[in-house]
């Protein structure tokens, strides 16, 4: 994931854009034309020294001349290239800026900034181009003086020569020589746009070996029923995201038990969605060890792990497709568990038919999602992402400020699905309204990296600390944390009675 922090969009679009055309298409031409030139020359020169072998003195000192003309060009044409692959990268971010913020670009009314913000990485980028003429001119008069000097030295090798030579043959050499002049130039910028080129080969080759790759996605075989449980167990967590950056997480610990409900809190850079990160194993941790159900996650496979965890993310992902595809993408669920999950998502009425395909009836499983979910509300795409937990039905759910950007309406079925849906499953949510949380098991409110209060809400209320304060600012009373203490302790018994049996 640190890849796709640190890598501008418009450097992958190039890379896999103009690179693998260059790669697939260029290259393969400028090779076989190279070829052929340069066969063409060393034939030509043959020729001449079978009938005028003098013409080795006046080749030497020429071909020198030649060897570091050439070099001096390739040397400077390739870095010339390679210039301009970054600054065409830069035109490809700043198009695709535009593009996708088309409509916030006109709301308000900056379409000249933009306009003249892609004006100006084109003007850059021809501009490199333009040097890739200008040093093919200086390769090309240089060339030509090689060229003419071969020419006269041949013809004074006709003209004075003692070898009895047919008129025939003379012409042949002096036509051939002729020839040289244009491809001497042809063949070195063909073998200038080899190396070129190569460039791009070498440019993908790097993205396809070089880069720092995930873990495995499968190791060791876990049961398929793990985890059956659901304990998280954080001992003395520590991260970075990336290697010379300050720790995001420091020493974190943290039990959880199963079938607990966590609300996590804390201000902005905190490290609340780091947790998250850590868990689903996005960054590798620097110390420390998580542990479900008595496994180290970082001794199984990317793929067992993440299969067995759910995530109700902030900004909910969808694909084009149908809803059938997005909430089940490996068809692995029966239609009547779909449905039922977009019942308890309440994205369907419960006298909604499954085979109801009506205009009035615009959710069904079959109907048609675009892009990113654009032909739904931000409300619904969040409940989607809420019923394709549902349906994976995991002992961990993750809830990664699900509501943040939805309306109180919206929230309040979220929560109502969250507390029905999950009951009896481990749930750790990233809160953005304390309302949400009040009535959770337990509270961890993060500071700075690290565990700065954690206990039930009513608890940490009566402590006035961090989340007294909090709930200061958001009007929450102390009325509704004890209606949430009732709750919890309706809850408890229940659990209670519950293992009696």
């Amino acid at each position: 994931m640190s890849f796709f922090d640190t890598t501008p969009l418009g450097r992958i679009t190039n890379r896999f854009s103009k690179d693998v055309d260059t790669m697939d298409n260029a290259l393969t031409d400028a090779w076989r034309m190279f070829f052929n030139s340069s066969s063409g020359i060393i034939a030509t020169f043959i020729l001449i020294i079978a009938y005028y072998y003098y013409f080795l003195a006046a080749l030497v000192p020429l071909a020198v001349i030649f060897v570091f003309s050439s070099s001096y060009y390739r040397a400077s044409a390739v870095e010339i290239k390679r210039h301009e692959a970054v600054l065409r990268s830069h035109v490809f971010s700043r198009f695709s800026e535009a593009i996708s913020g088309t409509s916030t670009i006109r709301a308000y009314g900056l379409q000249n900034q933009f306009s003249n913000s892609v004006r100006e990485a084109t003007d850059s980028m021809n501009g490199a181009y333009f040097l890739t003429f200008s040093n093919q001119r200086w390769l090309g008069m240089r060339l030509d003086l090689i060229g003419v000097l071969l020419c006269f030295v041949t013809g004074i090798l006709v003209v004075t020569s003692r070898f009895s030579i047919d008129p025939g043959t003379a012409g042949l050499v002096l036509s051939y020589m002729l020839s040289i002049v244009q491809m001497l130039q042809f063949v070195v910028r063909q073998q200038a746009d080899v190396e070129n080129n190569m460039n791009s080969t070498e440019r993908i080759h790097y993205y396809g070996t070089q880069l720092e790759q995930e873990a495995p996605l499968h190791t060791i075989r876990v049961s398929e029923s793990w985890p059956d449980k659901g304990e998280i167990i954080f001992k003395d967590v520590e991260m970075r995201y990336r290697a010379g950056l300050p720790l995001v997480l420091k020493g974190f610990t943290l039990k959880v038990n199963a079938g607990e409900r966590i609300g996590i809190v804390g201000r902005t850079g905190a490290g609340k969605s780091t947790i998250m990160s850590t868990l689903f194993r996005l960054t590798e941790l620097s110390n420390g060890s998580i542990t479900i159900d008595d496994i180290n996650i970082s001794t199984i496979g990317l793929a067992d792990l993440r299969s067995r965890l759910s995530i109700i993310p902030q900004d909910p992902t969808l694909f084009r497709g149908t809803i059938r595809s997005n909430i089940d993408p490996f068809d692995q669920h029966s239609d009547l568990e779909l449905w039922s999950a977009l019942r308890q998502a309440d994205l369907v009425g419960q006298d909604q038919e499954i085979s109801d395909r009506s205009n009035s009836a615009r959710i069904h499983l079959d109907a048609q999602v675009e892009e990113e979910g654009l032909n739904f509300s931000l409300g619904q795409r969040q409940l989607m992402a809420l019923a394709r937990a549902i349906v994976r039905n995991s002992r961990i759910i993750v809830c990664d400020e699900a509501t943040s950007s939805v309306d109180f309406e919206t929230d309040s079925k979220i929560q109502k699905t969250i507390t029905e849906g999950f009951r009896g499953k481990t749930l750790l949510c990233i809160a953005h309204r304390l309302k949400t949380i009040v009535g959770y098991d337990r509270i961890v409110v993060m500071d700075q990296g690290t565990i700065a209060e954690c206990d039930s809400p009513w608890d940490l209320y009566q402590q006035k600390g961090i989340f007294w304060g909090m709930c200061q600012q958001s009007g929450i009373a102390e009325s509704e944390l004890s209606k949430g203490r009732k709750v919890e302790d309706m809850l408890e018994l229940t659990r209670t009675a519950t293992r009696r049996q």
